[in-house]
């Protein structure tokens, strides 16, 4: 027994020295015998690759318009992680990607679609997959190539083919990629037409390959019109529809070029004027080479208005491009309002007028004109730059207006005046008068107008110019019309003097000239006939009044009820225009009161004024004493007293 336990423990002995290398034995041997291992590996893992739709992987990873780039997420153990983001890029260039994200799903899969970014050239690129796992960053990608794919129209149809202008039609076209349907948005379809426009004009591909869009006609297109589908990198397809061109639905007047002209006989002035209708349809559309006739009134007619070329029967003109027709008129010898009426030729239902034109003469008369200050007194003897304004207004025998722009003279006999203005639109000018220099003696100044024109004459037949039916009853009325040289009356006696200036022109004559207010003749210069060839003239006298003004009073027509004061200037011309009169009781122990000044203005006139001073009639005003106070425009004032004795 105590053998075989002998035995058991030196066999343990020896497999516990096997095991611990034994007492002082090598240290490099102290694992003779034990198997290596390997580490084990916890990192997930992130695949991409490029599916078809069926999910079945693309030979030579070659995108198209099926394309997908799919990303798988596993555990080191092959384990599909569910619900995690996967971010996508790729090279733009190349391809572009449907979405940029996704979740995985139960098999830790997500896919995008990818698709080339040009079909016409061939390319390449790298699709990366981006996701984070347990705070670490995990990428994985796959290169791909692009292939140049054929674009290409299966067909292109427009329903219905036939429509009346203004009018749409629906367009269709199938597109296809290398054979097949393309896909939504793959090709882009640009649409044009001929004649009219699309809606949208440029479609992109549905996802079955179609694109539609709507044509619509204009008014101005008629029959066959082409339209164009042009898909991009692919050639295009062209289809026919035709249009029936819209009628006509209205005709309308639209403008004149001038609405006033003058008559044959004028010596100045526009004498034509051209009128412009417009043809249009029922969408307001003009509507271009539409035959329009014309035809003038017969009032038009019988003043001598005719069409250009001196014709007065029916035109017929077709509308422009932009579906005007013009057409000009020419004025008569009359004055008189122009009606033109057109009429559409395919439909004289359609008419239109013009109502803004008429004929004038235009001619400057004598009888017609006038000359006026806008004040006839400015305080201007002794002091520079004081000024009024003139104003020359004119008009043709009919009161109509003489031409804009007609030039019209102006002298003075002292001061300084513009030497011209021309015509407005009114038939009037203005220039500005300004008191310098010497002045006369008496403060009067002559102001002198002239324009080239005509006498006037008693029209007894009515046709608008001198004939010999006229001739008796002018010449009866002579004193009206006749006039000869122009002259600058300074002296306003109505005859010239030695040294008075003329202003020739015109006819002249030998005879008596009758005495015209405002319009001075040189004596024996009238002819005693109608003359169309004269200066017409007109004369103001302005004064320049002095800075101290004076005050008179009748003391014997003094009353309690009042007086009347006569204010003018040291000349005995009027105060300045606008000069203030006031009155005041200067006794205060007086009961009379001062109840108004009437006028409390000066007016505008060259003489002398007379002013009533007006009492409340108590009887202690015949005893008053009264200032007078006059405070000119410039501000000049001056006080002066008065009483009865």
């Amino acid at each position: 027994m105590k053998k075989l336990l002998r035995g058991f423990l030196a066999f343990a002995l020896t497999w516990l020295l096997a095991s611990c290398g034994g007492g002082g034995g090598s240290s490099g041997s102290g694992n003779f015998g034990a198997t290596p291992t390997t580490p084990v590996t916890t990192t997930p893992t992130l695949t991409v690759s490029i599916v078809d739709s069926s999910n079945a992987a693309v030979g030579g990873n070659t995108i198209g318009s099926t394309s997908y780039a799919r990303a798988t997420l596993k555990t080191a153990a092959g384990i599909g992680i569910a619900d995690k983001l996967i971010t996508f890029t790729t090279n733009d260039s190349a391809a572009t990607l449907a979405q940029a994200s996704g979740l995985t799903d139960a098999q830790g899969i997500v896919r995008v679609k990818i698709s080339p970014a040009l079909l016409s050239s061939a390319a390449a690129g790298t699709v990366t997959a981006t996701a984070t796992f347990d705070n670490a960053t995990i990428t994985g990608s796959t290169d791909f190539q692009v292939s140049a794919t054929n674009v290409s129209l299966a067909s292109f149809v427009v329903s219905p083919s036939t429509i009346t202008a203004l009018q749409s039609a629906a367009v269709n076209a199938q597109v296809l990629v290398n054979g097949s349907a393309a896909t939504a948005g793959q090709v882009q379809v640009a649409l044009s037409a001929s004649c009219g426009t699309f809606s949208p004009s440029s479609v992109t591909t549905s996802s079955s390959g179609t694109i539609a869009s709507v044509y619509q006609s204009l008014g101005t297109c008629s029959g066959p019109v082409t339209l164009t589908a042009q898909p991009t990198n692919g050639p295009a397809m062209t289809t026919t529809l035709s249009v029936i061109a819209a009628r006509a639905a209205n005709l309308l007047f639209d403008s004149a070029d001038q609405t006033l002209i003058y008559t044959s006989k004028a010596t100045s002035g526009v004498k034509q004027a051209t009128l412009k209708f417009k043809v249009v349809n029922s969408a307001n559309q003009a509507m271009a080479s539409q035959p329009v006739s014309f035809s003038l009134s017969s009032t038009a007619i019988n003043a001598g208005v005719t069409f250009a070329g001196g014709v007065m029967q029916t035109q017929v003109v077709s509308t422009d491009a932009n579906g005007f027709a013009s057409i000009t008129v020419s004025a008569g010898a009359l004055p008189t309002p122009v009606i033109v009426t057109g009429a559409l030729v395919s439909d004289p239902s359609l008419t239109a007028s013009s109502l803004t034109l008429a004929v004038t003469s235009g001619v400057p008369a004598q009888d017609k004109s006038s000359l006026a200050a806008e004040k006839l007194s400015i305080q201007g003897f002794d002091i520079d730059g004081v000024t009024t304004n003139i104003t020359f207004r004119v008009s043709d025998r009919q009161s109509n207006p003489v031409p804009a722009n007609t030039a019209v003279t102006f002298v003075a006999s002292a001061g300084t005046i513009q030497g011209s203005c021309v015509l407005d639109a009114n038939s009037s000018c203005v220039v500005v008068y300004t008191s310098s220099g010497t002045r006369p003696s008496n403060g009067r100044v002559a102001i002198l107008a002239y324009i080239d024109g005509e006498e006037g004459f008693v029209d007894t037949n009515g046709n608008n110019y001198y004939d010999s039916a006229d001739a008796v009853e002018t010449s009866n009325a002579r004193s009206r019309f006749d006039v000869g040289t122009v002259f600058r009356d300074d002296n306003e006696d109505g005859f010239r003097q030695g040294n008075e200036q003329t202003y020739p022109g015109g006819t002249i004559g030998t005879g008596a000239c009758p005495s015209i207010n405002g319009a001075p003749s040189v004596q024996n210069t009238c002819d005693g006939v109608w003359t169309s060839n004269i200066r017409v003239r007109q004369q103001v006298v302005i004064a320049l009044a002095t800075t101290v003004i004076d005050a008179m009073v009748d003391t014997v027509k003094w009353s309690n009820s009042g007086f009347d004061v006569v204010i003018s200037d040291r000349n005995g011309n009027s105060a300045p225009t606008g000069t203030k009169v006031e009155a005041s009781i200067a006794n205060t122990d007086s009961k009379c009161t001062i109840t108004s000044v009437s006028p409390d203005v000066v007016s505008s006139v060259n003489r002398p004024t007379t002013h009533s001073i007006i009492f409340n009639g108590d009887a202690t005003c015949a005893q008053a004493q009264v200032n007078i106070t006059t405070t000119t425009p410039l501000g000049t004032k001056r006080v002066i007293q008065f009483s009865k004795t």
